[in-house]
């Protein structure tokens, strides 16, 4: 291929706007001269289009959408006793991909208009609908390559069920061996990965670090908005909250550390938020919830803090990964606080940059937190500006570019930089 502007699809399975890898692939491409389009699973009845850089995002109806709770939690025990009832007398239930025909229909006008060079799932759920999508160009004529982003392996998933996970991990080996490439976000992962996909050629590691360059001064204050002054004590923990996700040991270490705040940034309307917020309220004016922020002023908002946690109980995913966190916490030149899953313990541990404790020991949470808090710029200084480059997006960047580039046969022509901004979501006519 010769073209100038190659063309590339992201596929995901959800709202995109808070997917940072997505988006900051969808970015880097852009910028590097890809004519990029993403297609997410919109939150509501309609679809919608933002954009990234230049990277145009649609949001379509790739599953049903549940608006009111109580109908999510009817669905979900319906499918739990349809179960038990097929066990019960011993009927073969019949496992399919959720949502895989309703995706593709929603998608498969927009990708034959679009004839994309490259088809980039994220994720095992974005895959089966990917491949779908490249078979169905090829026989259109178009030769379009497949990329298999694994986010995460399959059998440490815990919410899918054996059957579930049985089907994705076959679908996962039957297209990877079709796919141009495979990414993966760390080496442990990557072992992983060759024997469960049983693949021979290594996966390509695309680390999900945070962006530098894309980075922006935050328009808001972490100890303004948590109302404490610069000197008191301050832990964060940023992102995804679930019980796997260990935040509650953090809420036990605060009670045997009276002086100590945590901010939580996350969604409050989150159940599991909710749920912290309702068995702790003898911390309420130590404990503060605190909504997201724009991904490109995250580092600067976090920075003020004293220490970045990653409190995770041990999880077959939580041992393999460095999660996004991590690195915004090193970009944030925060000193963390880990549990002992082993990829990220392992890492704190080499580095010297924060202290490890014992995942759920609330004792040992203490005893390491303390550490960090008699002397926090000892560990900060361990940031220097070449680990921190290497642990950058822009690193990152370059091999993805670099990738798509050799798999397309293209030489795009890089564009000037645009900033890293979601644009507003306006409704598709």
């Amino acid at each position: 291929m010769s073209n100038s502007s190659p063309k590339a699809l992201h596929i995901v399975l959800n709202s995109v706007n808070e997917d940072s890898r997505v988006l900051k692939c969808a970015w880097t491409l852009g910028n590097a001269g890809w004519d990029v389009e993403v297609i997410g699973a919109t939150p509501f009845t309609y679809s919608d289009q933002l954009t990234i850089g230049y990277a145009k995002i649609l949001r379509l109806p790739l599953k049903p959408v549940v608006t009111q709770a109580f109908l999510a939690r009817f669905l979900r025990a319906l499918r739990y006793y349809r179960r038990r009832i097929y066990q019960i007398l011993q009927i073969k239930e019949e496992i399919n991909i959720p949502n895989l025909n309703r995706a593709v229909r929603a998608v498969a006008p927009e990708v034959l208009r679009f004839s994309p060079d490259v088809i980039h799932a994220h994720d095992y759920t974005a895959l089966p609908i990917a491949a779908a999508l490249v078979d169905l160009l090829r026989r259109q004529g178009k030769n379009t390559s497949l990329i298999y982003d694994a986010h995460e392996y399959v059998p440490g998933v815990a919410h899918l069920t054996k059957p579930l996970a049985a089907l994705y991990s076959k679908k996962e080996r039957e297209y990877s061996h079709l796919s141009a490439a495979v990414l993966s976000v760390s080496e442990p992962m990557s072992d992983l990965l060759m024997e469960h996909l049983q693949i021979t050629t290594r996966p390509v590691i695309v680390a999900n670090d945070p962006l530098v360059a894309g980075q922006q001064p935050s328009s808001k204050n972490l100890r303004e908005d948590c109302a404490i002054g610069q000197g008191v004590p301050l832990m964060v923990y940023s992102g995804a909250v679930a019980p796997q996700r260990g935040v509650q040991t953090a809420l036990a270490a605060m009670r045997l550390m009276p002086d100590v705040h945590l901010a939580l940034i996350a969604n409050p309307a989150n159940q599991s938020v909710k749920d912290l917020v309702a068995g702790a309220p003898d911390l309420a004016d130590r404990f503060h919830v605190l909504p997201y922020v724009p991904n490109a002023e995250l580092v600067s908002y976090l920075s003020s803090a004293d220490i970045g946690l990653i409190p995770l109980l041990h999880r077959l995913n939580h041992e393999i990964s460095l999660i996004t966190k991590f690195g915004e916490y090193m970009q944030a030149k925060l000193p963390i606080l880990v549990s002992d899953v082993k990829t990220m313990a392992a890492e704190v541990q080499r580095l010297g940059n924060g202290e490890v404790f014992t995942a759920e020991d609330v004792e040992s949470f203490v005893v390491a937190a303390k550490k960090i808090f008699a002397d926090p710029d000892s560990y900060r200084r361990k940031y220097t500006d070449s680990m921190l480059a290497e642990r950058s997006w822009e690193r990152q960047g370059e091999v993805l570019v670099s990738t798509y580039n050799q798999i397309a046969g293209a030489t795009p022509t890089a564009r000037p930089l645009m900033p890293f901004t979601i644009t507003k979501a306006l409704p598709l006519q």
